[in-house]
């Protein structure tokens, strides 16, 4: 007799809420809950790594490309990094850039982080993905690729390169050489790509991807490589009233044309959280206020840039430099006064975030 679909769910919710009741699971929850009540730091349960700032895209709304790592952390200053994991209780560890791939000793670095027992994630842009997928495959416990455009003429002028379907095949070399790898996209939608939101989904699954997960352009950070004041051609990414209408239209119809996907739980957002990338772009032309952010990511996780500047999160300043002050002396120092004086609620730069985190008891990326 076949299993009724409602009780392979509810299966799958006892799973996931005996994962989240793990003793090693409660001895995080509650050393991240000390962290939040205290600002100090119990525990680092999430650390960002970009390895490089080079890249191999040239995306409209980022600056990387034009860098030359000159500024990259060598690999005995990311070791040291790394050893400082075990103490920090660091669960995860996330690859990103730049481009990770691009750099020749980025396997290393992640054995480095293996032998420490920390898991590892990949953030990258997926066209090396099949020349690398064996290496992938072996080291890393997650793979996120940008996934910016459904169609080939679309992606490239996006993102600069013709690069559809090199990731097309390095999904599929890296489903056929670890089937169970969790394997999501990530795309950015703007004025380029906003009526493609359909179309981005249904891509997603036709590459078997488990997951896809949209967000906003942020144009206010210097973040992305950039320097402030931002480039006017970064606000070009920005939608006008007219279109801001119109997307508020496109996601409603993927809601109800795609919604087995939403119900099967392929795409991140649902709901109200795909409304919110409508509003953020409304806020911009002041016409509504910005979405609630609601986020603890200064709390629980740390961003090491390319450079070695620490950050409490990937948009906020920097509060020092692990080339001058171990990771550990700046978390329990410079980092608790960013805390203690930091109202996510009010603060200019939270308020125009466009990828917030938030961990609680049975959520959390480890």
């Amino acid at each position: 007799m076949a299993v009724p679909q409602s009780w392979r769910r509810a299966t799958s919710s006892v799973r996931r809420r005996a994962r989240a009741l793990r003793p090693s699971n409660l001895v995080s929850e509650g050393l991240v809950q000390l962290n939040l009540r205290t600002h100090r730091t119990f525990t680092l349960p999430l650390l960002v790594l970009a390895v490089t700032e080079r890249c191999n895209s040239r995306c409209v709304s980022c600056d990387y490309w034009q860098a030359d790592g000159a500024r990259d952390l060598r690999r005995d200053e990311i070791a040291s990094l790394f050893r400082e994991l075990g103490p920090l209780r660091t669960k995860l560890v996330i690859f990103t850039g730049g481009e990770p791939l691009v750099r020749d000793d980025v396997f290393e670095l992640a054995d480095l982080v293996r032998a420490e027992g920390v898991a590892l994630h990949l953030l990258t842009s997926g066209l090396a993905l099949e020349r690398y997928a064996e290496a992938v495959a072996e080291r890393f416990a997650g793979v996120t690729i940008s996934l910016d455009g459904h169609t080939s003429q679309l992606y490239r002028s996006i993102r600069g390169v013709d690069g559809l379907a090199a990731i097309e095949r390095g999904v599929a070399r890296l489903r056929a050489l670890r089937p169970t790898l969790p394997i999501r996209a990530r795309s950015t939608l703007h004025r380029r790509n906003f009526r493609a939101l359909a179309g981005l989904i249904d891509r997603a699954e036709s590459m078997g991807l488990d997951e896809i997960s949209f967000l906003t352009a942020d144009v206010t950070s210097n973040s992305f490589g950039r320097s402030l004041p931002i480039a006017p051609a970064s606000h070009a990414v920005l939608l006008d009233a007219a279109e801001v209408d119109e997307f508020e239209r496109v996601i409603e119809e993927a809601l109800i044309s795609r919604a087995k996907a939403f119900q099967a739980g392929r795409i991140a957002e649902r709901g109200d959280r795909l409304r919110k990338l409508a509003g953020y772009y409304r806020a911009h032309l002041r016409r509504a206020p910005f979405p609630k952010v609601h986020c603890n990511a200064p709390w629980v996780s740390a961003f090491v840039g390319s450079d070695g500047s620490v950050r409490p999160c990937f948009f906020q300043p920097a509060v020092g430099n692990v080339r001058e002050k171990s990771l550990a002396a700046l978390l329990n120092d410079e980092m608790v006064a960013f805390r203690r004086q930091l109202n996510v609620g009010c603060d200019a730069t939270c308020e125009r975030c466009v990828c917030s985190l938030r961990v609680g008891f049975g959520s959390h990326p480890w």
